[in-house]
């Protein structure tokens, strides 16, 4: 007796499918994205953050993978085919894409942190889906994920490899909001290097603090960027690097 795989779904219960799990992505993105411009360095908004951004990460190869399923079941003989073509041909770019999830996972790495691989020591510049990108005094590097899990990788803290600098401001009491104006005249500063999006906040009680995360050029731009945000009203004291 001949077998025969039977179609389970069709091309419009992909696009249902596509259109549902696209939905869901979205709203959880921007959901992210928001409490990510809103987020202290601690605290509920912080904790809400971190949940989210690791359920991002299980979700999208997930949702990857129903579509997936309901694309062979259409024709599982020829688009089963298909599929195992495209995962063969793309093998190392996915391999790299799953590790991405494995090492994105925990929120210890994030741009700004300072990383130290077989081959590079720098500063995070960029992540992406398949690798990030590290800043070194000689230049901008490419390191994948799969590179990372098989050779092995740390993030270090306290050596002279960057600008990379957490910093506490005590912002004017007369002024309407401290905050967006700070993140405007940051966007002009010579000093900051623009490889690197400040980041502001509020601290976790109260406006009377204002947590930055920044990236100087140079390490002798510190102290004219510090005299610079005195000048403005903004005293600050480094509070971490």
């Amino acid at each position: 007796m001949e077998y025969r795989l039977l179609p389970l779904f069709n091309w419009m219960d992909l696009l249902l499918g596509a259109v549902v799990l696209y939905g869901v992505y979205v709203l959880l993105y921007l959901l992210r994205d928001r409490l990510g411009k809103t987020k202290r360095p601690e605290g509920f908004r912080a904790r809400a953050f971190n949940v989210l951004a690791a359920a991002l990460l299980l979700y999208e190869p997930t949702a990857a993978l129903v579509l997936i399923v309901i694309f062979v079941f259409i024709n599982p003989g020829v688009h089963g085919l298909v599929t195992l073509l495209i995962v063969a041909a793309g093998f190392s770019r996915l391999r790299d894409y799953l590790s991405g999830r494995i090492v994105l996972f925990t929120p210890l790495i994030s741009v700004g942190k300072r990383m130290k691989t077989e081959r590079y020591t720098g500063v995070i510049s960029r992540i992406n889906r398949i690798g990030l990108y590290l800043q070194t005094g000689e230049g901008l590097h490419f390191v994948n994920y799969t590179s990372l899990l098989t050779q092995g990788y740390s993030l270090i803290t306290g050596k002279d490899i960057g600008g990379y600098y957490q910093l506490v401001l005590t912002p004017p009491e007369d002024r309407e909001d401290p905050l967006e104006e700070l993140a405007d005249r940051l966007t002009t500063t010579p000093y900051l290097d623009r490889s690197f999006r400040p980041e502001l906040a509020y601290a976790e009680y109260g406006q009377d603090r204002i947590h930055a995360r920044l990236s100087v050029r140079e390490e002798k731009h510190l102290t004219e960027l510090l005299a610079l945000l005195q000048e403005w009203g903004y005293p600050a004291t480094i509070a971490q690097r």
